[in-house]
């Protein structure tokens, strides 16, 4: 598990899940690094990464219980968190992020993530998945992605929950992940074409038996963004809970 630190286990609704955001506590950029910074989200660009200067929230600090999880969130930029990353990771922004193992007809949703993305090219990951941009909601962004990513709408997006939140020990973020099915076939939902799509190489499916999520968890340690195995690993214990 060297990719993920398990922060917060359980099993609440999206509701259950809230934060106070200070737009003007905004994280600044260490002087004497904003070249350094700068310079490495060129080389990213540079070398085909999708580098979008989109709005954080920066992680101020956090609460939870088995009901419900709240957090303080200030403000950054996509820009620093990157830059910083890539240069200095101990003086990063901590951002926050979202992750869904989502069901169809037995299937978790996986992609192989494209050489476009700036962080976890070749990687495997759950999809939906993204930062969270103010002032949207952890559950609005995951909706937001579903749509975007997978052309799956709100209503389709069933039966949630929020299972964990991790932190990330590659990408300076933490992570909540939820779990969601939709009553759609494999089938229907592969001849949809979503509008954003361009972060996945390919699309793959999990089958949902205890034997297959294992074995994939057993194989896929290097395989595997940390926030993808964790939500594999908590989706695999929150279907076949131990006895």
């Amino acid at each position: 598990m060297y990719r993920y630190r398990l922060l917060w286990r359980g099993q609440i609704a999206p509701q259950q899940v809230s934060f106070e955001y200070d737009a003007e506590r905004r994280f600044q950029c260490p002087p004497q690094l904003a070249e350094a910074c700068a310079e490495a989200c060129r080389v990213s660009t540079q070398c085909g990464r999708q580098v979008m200067n989109l709005p954080l929230y920066q992680i101020l600090g956090w609460t939870g219980d088995e009901r419900q999880l709240g957090f303080r969130l200030g403000w950054t930029c996509y820009h620093d968190y990157l830059g910083l990353s890539l240069c200095a990771k101990e003086q990063a922004p901590l951002v926050l992020a979202v992750a869904a193992a989502t069901e169809i007809e037995g299937r978790i949703v996986l992609e192989r993530r494209s050489q476009a993305v700036a962080q976890g090219m070749g990687l495997l990951h759950v999809k939906p998945s993204g930062h969270i941009h103010p002032p949207q909601t952890p559950w609005q962004a995951l909706l937001a992605e579903a749509w975007e990513e997978l052309a799956l709408r709100p209503e389709e997006m069933q039966e949630a929950h929020c299972l964990g939140l991790v932190q990330s020990l590659t990408a300076n973020c933490y992570c909540l992940i939820y779990t969601a099915t939709t009553s759609l076939g494999w089938d229907e939902w592969s001849r949809r074409r979503p509008e954003d799509a361009w972060e996945a190489e390919e699309f793959s499916g999990l089958a949902i038996d205890r034997e297959s999520l294992d074995e994939w968890l057993s194989q896929s340690e290097e395989l595997a963004t940390g926030p993808g195995l964790a939500a594999v690993r908590l989706y695999r214990d929150f279907k076949y809970p131990a006895v």
